[in-house]
């Protein structure tokens, strides 16, 4: 039976499924049919679709590394989320995917496997909605003054705040479990009668619409205030709402009140009394503190004069004298003119008092000072709309301004952009000198993007070192501006802590309509053009182009490619020489990855050791690159040509655990001697932790292995660990040998360096060695050494021997 054939029983059911759908043979992981559901999500044709390979369906590297697995691996099955493409303008679409194998008869080649897909941007955007606003409401709950206690009918606890867990000593381990049978056990035995606790509470869970309000004496001497409440669903009562209160303060004031017959002074509420004219005849001390008055200089004035300015004095005193008639009180808001000019928010119970005819002899009036509570309230609000650690606007104050211009720009024809920023290889800082200095970073950074904006505009943190630019009206000629003045001004040195550092960053602009039309699509376009600005170099700008959506894959198969390269043979060492100035023999070689693809070709370094940095794969390269260093300096040695290699170590790879006794083991495994094996160091991996740093090094010193700063004067300005760390030798770096016969700067540079390595008894390579000028000048000033295309580029290993040998013979 051929594949077409077997397949036809399965037709009917994948029609059937209401979820993009497709039956795959399992032989060659090729699709035999897909329902209509899986052309609408993919915007391909459904005939087209036939006999494709399923891979071409996979955009993430698990999907890749997935459909990769043998039949066996695979048969087992997937269920997760991930991402399709839609080849007409939806992008990437999240889907919610499932693989299982089908019980059945084999197709020709191998078992059926059946892939369903259901798209969940919906979904996704509810979530993420739905977590804005479950945030806001824990910090709005956890704000609270009083204890909140949230119920079923039934008793059993839903939601509680911290203030509860306070006035009630909850343990934490009890809070963390929330057992509402342990929980409500531990509460009642804090009350000296637990079993009429038990009844009270019996007696409130029986009538679900009784209003309650009690005050109960806890065994540590705690007096509370205990209210609830039917907690109602279109007029359904579905739980009770507990509030807890410790009045044990307030109960004792009271009692202080009542022994000194001050109740009125002592109030910590503002209360004025007026005459039947409205004329304050009292004022205790809280109201005049509340109002920056003395009595003297209040009593016989209006009472409306202590609440409200004159222009609207006599329209408030009517409305107070409506509610008089209607209820007998007035309550309400109010800001009070204060005397120093400060905001002064209160809530006012202006209470009339009649006579037996009804007529109005005396007013009393409660002013409750609000302003911290709404001190609070706008706290709240700042967290749930700002980044905590710099204080600019978090994504959803932003997607609430674009939003607003969206509406705005439709209307009026207008349009703006977003520029996703990015600071290139943030991560050395964070990995170098620890997250606490990297968040002090962001936040000067912060302060210095914000000098570059307009009133108008919004910068926003999303996280990490990614931030989000929105610029109110702007086309390409505005935007391109402000993106140059970014460049320059985070072009000008940081200094914190008397470090002297730069910081350089990337930035991509879409332009809203013609990139996108939703925040989320601008973002996603802004970020891609910001990563064709890194793959480029870093530290520019560019604008977004739609042929870059097409350009993603191929980084995704670079990396790929990257991770099973080392496993296919397709990585080499080779070894770049390093020549003594002074007799001209080889007296050392540096260890240099190359890949060469055979299908890409020859891949630079500057391409995939930026992707390694990234991806974390470095480790794994760094290891191997070690691993096959120590064995060819043992070859050589074992020749009877004896060469020191020098190994580059990454800054992520130094920091893992057991580093030393991994290079001890790799030593003495070999047999190779240490001082045949040298460490290359940046100096950002010598600024991290300094005792730290300062035992990881001298404990490889002590093994006899050699340690040297790479790309020397290039990276942070303090040099305090050349008199504190076992480092024998330095390498100048490149960028100040290439000028060295034009460039008096360079010069001096290198002239310093090299006094500075004569001084601390250091050795000195220069990199990058090209001309014979150059080559002339470094052995002129004393240098020890180069390396660089003058003598020779990276060799493979068998070329730099017969070089040794070479060398030996004429020695």
């Amino acid at each position: 039976m051929t594949r077409a054939q077997s397949a036809l029983p399965w037709r009917s059911i994948v029609d059937s499924l209401d979820v993009a759908a497709w039956l795959i043979n399992g032989g060659d992981l090729r699709i035999c049919y897909a329902n209509a559901q899986a052309a609408q999500l993919t915007g391909r044709d459904l005939d087209a679709m036939q006999g494709l390979a399923v891979r071409e369906l996979a955009i993430t590297p698990e999907d890749l590394v997935f459909w990769g697995q043998d039949l066996a691996e695979i048969g087992r099955g997937i269920h997760s989320r991930t991402v399709v493409e839609h080849r007409g303008n939806h992008g990437l679409v999240p889907v919610q995917r499932r693989v299982v194998r089908l019980d059945a008869p084999p197709a020709d080649g191998g078992p059926w496997l059946l892939m369903t897909m259901l798209g969940i941007t919906a979904l996704q955007r509810s979530e993420q909605d739905l977590e804005a606003v479950q945030s806001e409401l824990k910090a709005t709950l956890d704000s609270a003054a009083d204890g909140v206690l949230s119920c079923n009918l039934d008793g059993s606890i839903r939601v509680f705040n911290e203030r509860l867990v306070q006035i009630w000593k909850l343990p934490r381990a009890l809070v963390r479990k929330r057992n509402t049978p342990a929980m409500s056990a531990f509460m009642r035995e804090q009350v000296p009668d637990p079993q009429a606790y038990e009844q009270r509470l019996t007696e409130i869970t029986l009538d679900p619409l009784h209003e309650s309000h009690d005050v109960l004496h806890l065994n540590d001497g705690t007096i509370v205030e205990r209210r609830s409440m039917a907690q109602r669903v279109k007029g359904r009562a579905v739980g009770r709402i507990f509030t807890f209160r410790d009045i044990t303060q307030q109960l004792q004031d009271q009692a202080d009140l009542r022994l000194a017959a001050q109740s009125f002074e002592s109030s910590l509420d503002a209360i004025f009394i007026a005459d039947a004219r409205h004329q304050v005849v009292r004022i205790n001390p809280s109201g005049e503190q509340l109002l920056g008055q003395f009595a003297q200089e209040v009593l016989e004035r209006p009472a409306i004069d202590l609440l409200c300015d004159a222009r609207s004095s006599s329209a408030f005193m009517a409305q107070v004298e409506q509610q008089w008639k209607d209820c007998g009180v007035w309550k309400g808001e109010l800001h009070l003119p204060t005397s120093d000019g400060t905001p002064c928010v209160v809530w006012l119970s202006w209470v009339a008092l009649r006579d037996a005819t009804g007529r109005l002899t005396q007013s009393i009036g409660f002013l409750r000072d609000l302003t911290a509570q709404h001190a609070a309230q706008k706290r709240i609000e700042e967290l749930a709309y700002t980044d905590v650690l710099t204080g600019l606007p978090n994504r959803l104050m932003l997607r609430q301004r674009v939003n607003t211009a969206i509406e705005q720009a439709r209307s009026q024809g207008q349009s703006f952009a977003i520029c996703f920023l990015d600071l290139d290889r943030f991560k050395i800082v964070n990995d170098s000198l620890g997250h606490t200095f990297g968040d002090r970073v962001l936040k000067l950074v912060a302060q210095r993007l914000q000098t570059c904006l307009r009133p108008v505009d919004m910068l926003c943190r999303l996280g990490g070192d990614e931030f989000v630019i929105y610029l109110h009206g702007a086309g390409t000629s505005v935007a391109q501006k402000v993106a140059q003045r970014v460049l320059e001004t985070m072009s000008y040195p940081f200094m914190l802590d008397e470090l002297k550092f730069s910081v350089q960053c990337s930035m991509g602009l879409s332009l809203y309509p013609t990139d996108g039309e939703t925040l989320d699509d601008l973002i996603k376009q802004a970020d891609i053009a910001m990563y064709r600005i890194k793959e480029r170099g870093r530290g520019n700008y560019g604008f977004y182009q739609p042929q870059m959506n097409a350009d993603l894959l191929p980084r995704i198969k670079l990396e790929h490619a990257m991770r099973q390269a080392l496993g296919q043979g397709h990585m080499r060492v080779h070894y770049q020489p390093q020549v003594s100035l002074t007799s001209g023999d080889i007296v050392g070689a540096e260890a240099l990855l190359r890949w060469t693809d055979p299908e890409i070709g020859a891949i630079a370094p500057s391409v995939f050791i930026p992707l390694a940095e990234e991806s974390g794969y470095i480790v794994t390269l760094g290891e191997w690159v070690m691993e096959q260093a120590v064995q060819q300096a043992l070859h050589w040695l074992q020749a009877g040509t004896p060469l020191a290699v020098s190994v580059n170590v990454s800054a992520l790879e130094f920091r893992q655990p057991g580093y030393v006794e991994r290079v001890a083991r790799l030593l003495a495994a070999a047999g190779l001697p240490a001082y045949l094996l040298e460490l290359e160091l940046t100096e950002s991996i010598l600024l991290q932790d300094a005792q730290e740093m300062e035992h990881l090094l001298s404990a490889l010193a002590q093994l006899g292995v050699g340690l040297s700063i790479d790309d020397f004067g290039t990276g942070y300005s303090s040099l305090a660990y050349l008199k504190r760390l076992p480092i024998y030798k330095l390498k100048i770096d490149r960028s100040f040998v290439q000028g060295l016969a034009e460039d008096g700067d360079d010069l001096v540079i290198v002239q310093a360096i090299l006094n500075m390595g004569s001084a601390l008894r250091m050795k000195v390579v220069a990199e990058g060695v090209e001309t014979e000028a150059q080559r002339k000048i470094l052995q002129d000033m004393a240098c020890d050494s180069f390396q660089g295309f003058l003598c020779a580029p990276a060799l493979p290993a068998a070329e730099l021997g017969v070089k040794l040998r070479a060398t030996c013979q004429q020695g």
